[in-house]
C-alpha cells in the first residue's frame, strides 16, 4: 500500500494538464501513486494521461462518461489506496515540496488533515491568494476551527492531505452534479476533525486562467453558479445546526454572508435581472434561518449590503456596490454619536431611504493598526519604536490612547509587564519621517529587559511573544507585536546576555515577534568542504560518547537528512554532510512552476537520544561561507538571530560593497560564472512587470555593474527608473523567451552600512535589504519633501489651491498629456504649432514622476506638486487631453482647452451606461468637469454630435480635426520617418508590424492598473514570420504589465516610445482591436487588421459601439492567434480585398486630417500670442 493518494479528475484540460502532472511525478515524496479520471473529456487530455500512465507505474488512469467534478473525484476516492488522500484540480500545480511537507507534518502531528497556504499563478508569475493570506500567516500544528476563526475560509479540498482513516470514519463524499462541491465538504470536515496542521508555505498554485478560458468557476454571472453556491452555503449552516453549537452556526453564517456569498453579490452590478432577481431570492431565504445575532457580527459594509437584500432594495444596493469598489470607501470616516462610532457609508441618516444608524455601527473594523519601524539593542535592553492607533480612530490627543504591553510565554502561561512609553508621531498612514504631516499620539516605545525572561530566576530555553494592549475612547483592543517596517527593523540582531546566554528575536508571521532564550546549548563552531562532504564541527551540551545525530531539515520541512556525529570531551562534535544529501534532484525540482528558484535552505539541529532537537547557532567568531562543487553552491550561513542553515542550489551573486559617487551606483560582489554568455545584470520592479537591464562586468569569481538610477537610456533621451521598488538579479538569457535568473542576496558583512542612499536628481534613491538579506533598490518620489504624503496632497487641494486662485492670473499655457505620462499627442500638436509662429508666452508641460523628456523652451510641472496646484490656479490657457482633477475650479481669466485622445469607436461619457472603472458618482464628477471646458477639440463632423451628447457639453466645438494627425502631413515626414527607425534600432529590410490593443475595462489589479490581456500567441508568430517581420508592441498607458520578450529581435516594447503617430511612420501594418487608433492610422493607408477575440463582450457588455462596427471596420475582424498570423502572411490580398471598406472610412473619419489642424486650432483661440 501507498501512503498518498493523489486524486487527479480531468475534464477539457489539455493546455494545462501536462505541467499538472509534471509537478506531482517531481515531488519529493514519492512514495505516492496519482489516480487520474477522466471525466469524459473531449479534447486530447486522456492522450496526456495515457502517456504519463505509461511513463510512470504510479499514474494510472481510470475514464468514465462525463458526470463533474464532484462525479470524478468520488470514482478517484474509490480507486485510491493510499493511508492518505490528496486533490488536485488538473489546470493547477503543485510545488515539488508540498506533499513531503504536508506527510511529515501529518505523521508527527497525528491531525486528521493538513491544509496550506495557496497562491495565485499565470504567465505573469506567482502571487499570494489574498482570500488564504490571513489564514496561513503562521505554521500551527494541532489546531482546530473552533480555535482559529480564519479557518472558516479555507474551504478548498485541493491544499490539504487527508488521512483516509478521519474520510471514511466520517463517510465524506463529494456532492455531484453541482459547482463549489469543495464548501460542504470541506467545513464540515474541519469540524469534525479532532486536530488540523496549518501549514504557512504554499502547498497549491492555483491558475488563473486567461479571459478566453475562464473556469466554470471563474464565471461568477450564471444563475446556476448562483445557486449552487447557496445550496452549499445552506448545507454547511444546516448540518452545524444539526451537529454542533449554536455558535459554531452563527460563526458558519458570518462567513457565508461574509465571504462565500459576498463574491457574487459583488457583481450584482453588471449581472442582468435574473440574475439580480435570483439572488435576491436566495438571499432572503437563507437570511429566514439566521440567527439576527449574525448581522451585527458583520462589518458595517456587509451589514449595510445584506441590510439592502433583505429589503429588495436593489437600486440602492446596486449604489453601495459601486461605492464599496471605489476610493470613496477607503476615504470613508467613522462619526461618533454618544459613545459609539459608525461609518459614513450611503444613505446614512438619509429619511427618504431609512436605514437605521445601528446598520453602520462600526465594531469588527475597529482593529489595530501597527507597524515597528526600529528593533535595536540598546545599553543591553531590547527597544522597539513604532506606531499603532485603532482604524478610523486616530488619537489625536493624549487622552484618547494608552498602550500596554506584555511579554507571553505561550508555553507557561508565564507574563511580564514591559516599559512602555507613548509620544507624538506622523499619524499612521504616513511615512515616519515626512515633511509635512500630521502628529498624533501614536507613537510608542517598548524596552524589554531580557533579565525579566528568565524563569525562577534561571535562564531556561524559551519563546515569548510580545503583545500590544490599546486602549482607544473606551475600547480595548490585544494583539501580537508584529508588522515590522522593511529594513533593518525585519533583521533584529542577537544579544548575548549573560554567560553562554542570548536572547535571539525573529518574526514568526501573524505571532509577532518571538525571542528566543537560548543558553547556547548548540553551536557551529567551524566548516570546511572535504572533497564532496562538508564538514561541520561544534559543540553542543552533552557528555562525551553521548548518542546524537546532526538533522538537517530542507524548509518548509519536505525532506530531513540525519548525519552521524560523534561528541568528544567538552561536548565538541564533528558530523560530515554529504554534499549530495543536499543538491540531489535540484535542478529538476527548479525546473517547475513552484520550485526554488536559486536555491533551497536547510536548518541545523543536534537530535539526542531522548528525541529532543537542538536547534544550532552559529558561534560568533565564526564565518560565514560559500563553497563551490561542481554545478553547486554551498553556503553555510546564519540568520540575523545568528541560527545556522546550510543552503544549497546554483551559484547566485552575493553583493559584498555598494557605493554610490553622486548619482552613479555601483554594485559589486562575488558570482562564479563558468560560462559568462548571454549573463545581464536586471533591476526588477516589485508589484509590477517593469525590468531593466544593464551589462554585467565579470573579473574570475568577482562580478560588477555600474549604472545612473536617475538617468537611464529611453529612446534618445535619459529617464529616471519609476519611482518603486526594484529587485536585484543576474539573468542569463539561454535562449528565445528563455532564460534563468539568479537573485541576489546582501553579504552579510556588509548589512550593517544599510541602508546606501543619495539624493539625486530630485529625489532619494537607496539600496538596503529586506527580510534579511534580500537587496531591494528604492527610488523615491520626485516630489519635494514637503509635497509628499497624502496630508501634504490633502494641504494642497484644501489650503494652498484656493490660496493661489485669489492670486492675479500668470500669463501663459500649462499643457498636459495623459495626465503628465507622455509628451505626445494633440497638447504637443499645438504647442508646436505655437512655437514654429514664434510663442510670446511663457510654456510648461505636465510631467508624472520626471517620466517625461521635454524639448528646450518648456518648463516642466511635477505632477501633485506646489507647481501643479498653481499652475492650474493661475495658467491663462490649459490645452490636455485628459481628464482634470475633481478639485479643478476654472477661474475668470483662464481658458480651457480639452483637445480629448481619440475619436470614438467605444462609448465615452455619459454614454456609458455601468461604469466598471470609477467611482459611482463619476457621472457627476463628469458633468462638473466639462462645465470647466471652453472649447472642446473635434476630430470630425461624424464624432461633434457625439462629444456634445457624451460630454453634456455646452461650450464652443473646434471642429478642425485632431492637431496629432497633422505629422502625417508634414514636409518633414520622410526625414522624421528615418530619424525614428534610427532612435527604435529597428532592422532593415524587414516589415514593422505594431500591435497597439486598448485597455479592458475588466481586467485590472487595482483602480488605474489595467492587465495586458494578451491573446496573440506570440511564439508561433515569431516562428512563421519571424524571418522578413518585426512586431512592435505598445499597451496601452492604463496597463501596467510588461511585454513578453520572444525571439531574437523579434518583439520590440515601444509602450514607453512618446509619441505613437511617430511610431505610426514606421510602421508597415498596424494590428489593434477596438482602440482609437484606427482612425490616426487610417491616414498612412497601410493595412490594419482588427483582433477581436472578445468582441461580443467588449461591445455588449463593457463598452458598446457608435457605429456597426462589423460593418465598417477597414480591415478583417479576425478572432484567433493563427488568423492574425495568416492575414499578415498574406496582407497584400487581405487589404486588397478591403480597400472599398478603407475609402469610406477615410472619408467619414477623416476628412478634416489635412495637415493644418493645430493652425486652425491656434488660429481661432491663440491669435494673439504668435
Amino acid at each position: 500500500m501507498v501512503t498518498l493518494s493523489v486524486i487527479v479528475p480531468i475534464y477539457n484540460v489539455e493546455r494545462y494538464l501536462d505541467e499538472c502532472l509534471r509537478s506531482l511525478q517531481l515531488q519529493s515524496w514519492t512514495d505516492l501513486e496519482v489516480v487520474m479520471v477522466d471525466d469524459g473529456s473531449p479534447d486530447d487530455s486522456a492522450v496526456i494521461a495515457q502517456r504519463f500512465a505509461e511513463e510512470d507505474p504510479r499514474f494510472t488512469l481510470v475514464r468514465q462518461s462525463n458526470g463533474g467534478l464532484g462525479a470524478a473525484r468520488n470514482t478517484g476516492i474509490r480507486n485510491a489506496s493510499g493511508e492518505f488522500l490528496s486533490f488536485v484540480d488538473s489546470d493547477d500545480v503543485i510545488p515539488p515540496f508540498a506533499f513531503g511537507y504536508h506527510m511529515r507534518s501529518l505523521l508527527e502531528s497525528g491531525s486528521d488533515f493538513s491544509t496550506g497556504n495557496v497562491h495565485r499563478f499565470s504567465e505573469l508569475g506567482t502571487r499570494q491568494s489574498p482570500m488564504h493570506r490571513k489564514i496561513f500567516q503562521t505554521t500551527v500544528k494541532k489546531t482546530h476551527i473552533t480555535e482559529r476563526d480564519t479557518l472558516l475560509i479555507d474551504r478548498l479540498a485541493t491544499n490539504k492531505v487527508w488521512r483516509r482513516a478521519f474520510w471514511d470514519a466520517n463517510e465524506l463524499w463529494f456532492p455531484e452534479g453541482v459547482l463549489y462541491e469543495d464548501v460542504s465538504v470541506v467545513i464540515p470536515a474541519h469540524f469534525l476533525a479532532a486536530a488540523v496542521d496549518v501549514l504557512a508555505s504554499p502547498v497549491y498554485l492555483w491558475r488563473e486562467r486567461p479571459s478566453d478560458d475562464k473556469s466554470i468557476t471563474q464565471d461568477r454571472l450564471h444563475v446556476k453558479g448562483l445557486e449552487d453556491r447557496f445550496r452549499a452555503v445552506r448545507e454547511t449552516s444546516d448540518f452545524l445546526a444539526a451537529h454542533r453549537t449554536p455558535l459554531d452556526k452563527r460563526r458558519w453564517d458570518r462567513t457565508g454572508l461574509g465571504s462565500d456569498l459576498r463574491i457574487f453579490m459583488q457583481v450584482l452590478d453588471i449581472a442582468d435581472d435574473e440574475f439580480r432577481q435570483r439572488f435576491l431570492d436566495l438571499g432572503n431565504a437563507y437570511m429566514d434561518t439566521i440567527d439576527p445575532q449574525v448581522y451585527q457580527e458583520l462589518s458595517a459594509a456587509e451589514r449595510l449590503k445584506w441590510h439592502l437584500v433583505r429589503r429588495r432594495m436593489l437600486p440602492q444596493l446596486l449604489e453601495v456596490l459601486t461605492f464599496n469598489k471605489s476610493v470613496e470607501q477607503k476615504k470613508a470616516k467613522a462619526v461618533r454619536h454618544g459613545v459609539k462610532f459608525y461609518a459614513d457609508y450611503p444613505f446614512k441618516d438619509d429619511p427618504a431611504v431609512g436605514i437605521p444608524r445601528s446598520i453602520y455601527r462600526l465594531d469588527r473594523e475597529l482593529v489595530i493598526r501597527q507597524k515597528a519601524e526600529e528593533v535595536r539593542w540598546e545599553d543591553g535592553k531590547l527597544v522597539i519604536r513604532g506606531r499603532t492607533c485603532l482604524k478610523f480612530l486616530r488619537p489625536n490627543k493624549r487622552i484618547q490612547q494608552h498602550l500596554r504591553a506584555r511579554a507571553v510565554n505561550p508555553a507557561t502561561g508565564a507574563e511580564v509587564k514591559l516599559a512602555v512609553t507613548m509620544h507624538q508621531a506622523n499619524e499612521f498612514r504616513l511615512p515616519k519621517d515626512a515633511v509635512t504631516a500630521r502628529r498624533d499620539w501614536g507613537g510608542y516605545e517598548i524596552v524589554v529587559d531580557p533579565a525579566a525572561l528568565r524563569s525562577g530566576g534561571q535562564w531556561q530555553p524559551s519563546e515569548w511573544f510580545v503583545d500590544l494592549l490599546v486602549f482607544n475612547r473606551g475600547l480595548t483592543r490585544r494583539e501580537r507585536l508584529a508588522r515590522p517596517s522593511s529594513g533593518a527593523p525585519q533583521r533584529p540582531a542577537a544579544q548575548k546576555v549573560g554567560d553562554d546566554v542570548w536572547v535571539r528575536p525573529s518574526w514568526r508571521g501573524s505571532d509577532g515577534l518571538c525571542l528566543a532564550v537560548d543558553p547556547l546549548r548548540a553551536q557551529l563552531a567551524g566548516h570546511r568542504l572535504d572533497g564532496d562532504v562538508l564538514t561541520l564541527d561544534g559543540t553542543v551540551a552533552a557528555p562525551a560518547g553521548a548518542a546524537a545525530s546532526l538533522r538537517l531539515t530542507r524548509m518548509p520541512g519536505d525532506v530531513t537528512a540525519e548525519v552521524p556525529m560523534e561528541i568528544t570531551a567538552g561536548g565538541a562534535f564533528t558530523a560530515g554532510v554529504p554534499v549530495s544529501a543536499l543538491t540531489e534532484g535540484f535542478q529538476q525540482r527548479r525546473s517547475v512552476v513552484g520550485g526554488p528558484v536559486t536555491s533551497e535552505r536547510w536548518e541545523v539541529h543536534v537530535v539526542l537520544d531522548n528525541g529532543e532537537a537542538i536547534q544550532v547557532s552559529l558561534a560568533d567568531n565564526t564565518r560565514e561561507d560559500r563553497y563551490r562543487v561542481q554545478d553547486h553552491q554551498i553556503d553555510v550561513e546564519c540568520n540575523s538571530a545568528g541560527w545556522a542553515f546550510l543552503r544549497a542550489g546554483v551559484d547566485r551573486p552575493s553583493i559584498t560593497d555598494v557605493s554610490w559617487e553622486g548619482d552613479l551606483l555601483r554594485v559589486s560582489g562575488d558570482f562564479y560564472a563558468a560560462d559568462p554568455t548571454g549573463l545581464s545584470f536586471v533591476l526588477k520592479a516589485r508589484g509590477r512587470t517593469e525590468e531593466r537591464s544593464f551589462p554585467l562586468e565579470l573579473d574570475g569569481s568577482r562580478f560588477s555593474v555600474t549604472l545612473r538610477p536617475t538617468a537611464l537610456p529611453s529612446f534618445g533621451a535619459q529617464i529616471p527608473l519609476v519611482a518603486g521598488q526594484y529587485r536585484l538579479l543576474v539573468r542569463r538569457t539561454t535562449g528565445p523567451n528563455e532564460w534563468q535568473d539568479s537573485y541576489a542576496q546582501i553579504h552579510h558583512d556588509l548589512l550593517p552600512s544599510l541602508p546606501a542612499a543619495t539624493d539625486a536628481a530630485g529625489r532619494t534613491v537607496s539600496l538596503d535589504a529586506i527580510r534579511h538579506d534580500v537587496p531591494v533598490l528604492t527610488v523615491g518620489s520626485a516630489l519635494r519633501a514637503e509635497d509628499r504624503g497624502s496630508y501634504a496632497q490633502q494641504q494642497l487641494r484644501e489650503k494652498t489651491y484656493p490660496r493661489l486662485r485669489k492670486q492675479p492670473i500668470a500669463p501663459g499655457l500649462l499643457f498636459d498629456s495623459y495626465t503628465g505620462k507622455q509628451f505626445s499627442d494633440s497638447p504637443r500638436g499645438i504647442y508646436e504649432e505655437l512655437v514654429r509662429r514664434g510663442i510670446d508666452r511663457p510654456a510648461s508641460w505636465l510631467v508624472r514622476d520626471q517620466q517625461v523628456a521635454l524639448p528646450d523652451g518648456l518648463t516642466p510641472v511635477p505632477h501633485t506638486s506646489r507647481e501643479y496646484f498653481d499652475a492650474l490656479a493661475r495658467s491663462e490657457f490649459i490645452v490636455s487631453n485628459a481628464h482634470l482633477p475633481l478639485w479643478f475650479e476654472k477661474r475668470p481669466g483662464q481658458t480651457v482647452v480639452q483637445t480629448w485622445h481619440g475619436s470614438m469607436l467605444k462609448r465615452i461619457g455619459f454614454d456609458i451606461e455601468h461604469v466598471q472603472f470609477a467611482s459611482r458618482n463619476y457621472h457627476e464628477r463628469l458633468r462638473h468637469e466639462t462645465k470647466q471646458w471652453d472649447f472642446l477639440v473635434s476630430p470630425s463632423p461624424w464624432a461633434t454630435p457625439i462629444l456634445q451628447r457624451a460630454f453634456q457639453f455646452e461650450g464652443e466645438i473646434l471642429e478642425t480635426g485632431y492637431p496629432r494627425n497633422d505629422i502625417f502631413h508634414s514636409p518633414q515626414r520622410d526625414a522624421l520617418t528615418r530619424e525614428v527607425r534610427e532612435r527604435l534600432g529597428l532592422p532593415e529590410g524587414k516589415k514593422v508590424v505594431l500591435y497597439a490593443p486598448t485597455w479592458r475595462d475588466d481586467k485590472f489589479y487595482s483602480p488605474g492598473k489595467y492587465k495586458l490581456d494578451l491573446h496573440l500567441d506570440l511564439q508561433r508568430m515569431y516562428e512563421r514570420l519571424g524571418d522578413d517581420h518585426v512586431l512592435m508592441v505598445r499597451r496601452h498607458p492604463n496597463i501596467v504589465d510588461r511585454v513578453p520578450v520572444v525571439g531574437e529581435g523579434f518583439v520590440w516594447d515601444v509602450s514607453t516610445y512618446p509619441e505613437i503617430q511617430e511610431l505610426f511612420l514606421v510602421t508597415d501594418l498596424l494590428v489593434t482591436d477596438y482602440s482609437s487608433l484606427m482612425f490616426d492610422f487610417a491616414n498612412t493607408g497601410r493595412p490594419i487588421l482588427f483582433f477581436t477575440y472578445d468582441l461580443a463582450d467588449y461591445r455588449d457588455n463593457l463598452r458598446g459601439f457608435y457605429f456597426d462596427f462589423n460593418e465598417t471596420a477597414p480591415g478583417p475582424l479576425l478572432m484567433t492567434s493563427d488568423e492574425v498570423i495568416g492575414a499578415i502572411e498574406n496582407i497584400d490580398e487581405t487589404h486588397a480585398a478591403h480597400q472599398d471598406k478603407y475609402r469610406a472610412f477615410v472619408k467619414q473619419f477623416c476628412p478634416l486630417d489635412d495637415g493644418k489642424a493645430a493652425a486652425r486650432i491656434v488660429d481661432r483661440l491663440f491669435p494673439t500670442l504668435g
